[in-house]
């Protein structure tokens, strides 16, 4: 009975995609940092339709806000590199830091920011030039990443300050820092980009925050080692993957509570949701695959194999 209803889903899935010109359907782009590659996986079908070949360990991703580049961190090489979407080809890799981890662009794609695990920094670096405009000091070993919907504000997750920095992008200064749970690293913010939330690993916790002042709201706590956070279904769940477990913890955004535990692979880290807000996929670094969740059922609908050590640490859905 629940291998049909899998079956049955994962049909729902493919047939909605289907539907649309090939063009629309979104694709997943994870990064494998132990196999250096990316895996692309057209998500109509759930299958990797691409493998890219990508080295110095790749495990950062962001995407451009127009879909044409992903830009992918490469914490052995100093590097990022830039693969065009169209051609699924690897197209640039410039220098920026050994210690270059969380990434993300801004809401125009003119901008891309960088978080240096090492230096403590943030860079800023010119979308079309590849170079580093400028260097924001941040707290000790920033990882995640996240802009706001209005481009107003970036937030960093500072890993060993247990800390979360909100960075002014008019001025590129720091207006507020605020602590959070111990070792955040995954972060995410809301549509309306009232609420972050931000998954902190050695407390196994989610700690709420709100854009104003960046007060704390709420802290849920969830299952052991959360490390990255996703919405679904207009904001009404957030999705935490919780890597000792092997799980995603569901949290009930309205109330503030989890509302369920979905077993997953092995180690899952990078976490992202296809537009719709339906269906949410997890990079599952031990078990080399992604599980793709119905937000609506809550249960594990696909499993596609990618490559070794797969992270996917950030935005990796192309597509609208």
């Amino acid at each position: 009975m629940f291998l049909t209803h899998v079956n049955n889903a994962a049909t729902l899935v493919a047939a909605f995609f289907l539907s649309l010109p090939l063009a629309a359907a979104p694709r997943a782009y994870i990064t494998n940092q132990l196999g250096d590659s990316v895996s692309v996986i057209e998500t109509a079908s759930n299958t990797v339709i691409e493998t890219i070949e990508v080295p110095g360990k790749p495990a950062g991703i962001a995407v451009a806000p127009d879909g044409s580049r992903v830009y992918v961190t490469t914490p052995k090489s100093g590097e990022v590199a830039v693969i065009d979407t169209v051609s699924n080809k690897l197209i640039a890799q410039v220098p920026v830091s050994a210690g270059a981890l969380g990434i993300t662009t801004d809401r125009t794609g003119k901008t891309i920011f960088i978080a240096d695990w090492y230096k403590n920094i943030v860079s800023v670096v010119d979308a079309e030039s590849l170079e580093v405009k400028k260097t924001i000091p941040v707290g000790q070993s920033p990882s995640g990443l996240a802009v706001s919907p209005d481009n107003r504000w970036l937030y960093v997750a500072n890993r060993l300050d247990n800390s979360v920095s909100q960075i002014d992008l008019e001025t590129l200064r720091i207006r507020n820092t605020t602590k959070v749970g111990e070792h955040p690293f995954g972060l995410t913010i809301d549509s309306r980009g009232e609420k972050i939330y931000v998954a902190n690993v050695e407390s196994d916790d989610v700690t709420v925050l709100s854009r104003d002042h960046l007060k704390r709201i709420a802290t849920v706590k969830v299952k052991m080692l959360p490390y990255a956070a996703a919405l679904a279904l207009d904001d009404s769940l957030l999705f935490v993957t919780n890597q000792d477990d092997g799980t995603v913890s569901v949290i009930d955004t309205e109330t503030l509570q989890e509302k369920a535990v979905i077993s997953v692979g092995d180690k899952p880290e990078g976490i992202d949701t296809l537009p719709g807000g339906r269906f949410v996929y997890v990079a599952n670094w031990f078990d080399d695959n992604v599980s793709v969740i119905d937000a609506l059922s809550l249960e594990v609908i696909d499993t596609i194999e990618t490559g070794g050590g797969s992270r996917a640490f950030g935005q990796f859905i192309v597509g609208d």
